[in-house]
């Protein structure tokens, strides 16, 4: 028994130099993960936009036999410029947008397009900057 009792002392699981590097290993691994979390979280917070973006949303969207009609307003913060702007239906260009939209102004755009009772349809509108406002329509 007293040899028993010599040999689990005489043995050691880990030498001190490897016990420290292994809990310094996990300091270091466990910082970088909450570093990561943190800035992941706080990143749309802490960024400050030096220029205003441009929103659109749908006043009105519907359509009759043989026209779909658009009433499209600017509500962000910023002029935006229509020149070359389109607007797609299920992603294929129907219409080519002119002008520019003021805050708080409606642009109607009327387009002739035969609709399929029943069917839903993509209409999306889209800017030179990169505004778009999408919404689904279904045809009656």
């Amino acid at each position: 028994m007293q040899k028993l009792k010599e040999l689990f002392r005489a043995k050691r699981a880990f030498s001190p130099v490897i016990a420290s590097l292994t809990l310094m290993l996990l300091a270091v691994a466990s910082g970088i993960i909450l570093y990561g979390y943190i800035m992941r979280w706080t990143g749309g917070i802490t960024q400050i936009s030096t220029t205003m973006k441009g929103q659109l949303q749908y006043d009105s969207l519907a359509n009759n036999s043989t026209h779909i009609l658009i009433y499209v307003r600017n509500v962000g913060g910023k002029t935006l410029d229509l020149t070359n702007g389109a607007v797609y239906i299920d992603g294929a260009k129907e219409l080519t947008l002119s002008g520019s939209l003021s805050i708080g102004a409606v642009k109607d755009a009327s387009l002739a397009k035969v609709c399929t009772a029943e069917t839903r349809y993509i209409v999306t509108v889209c800017c030179m900057d990169g505004t778009t406002v999408s919404q689904s329509l279904q045809a009656t």
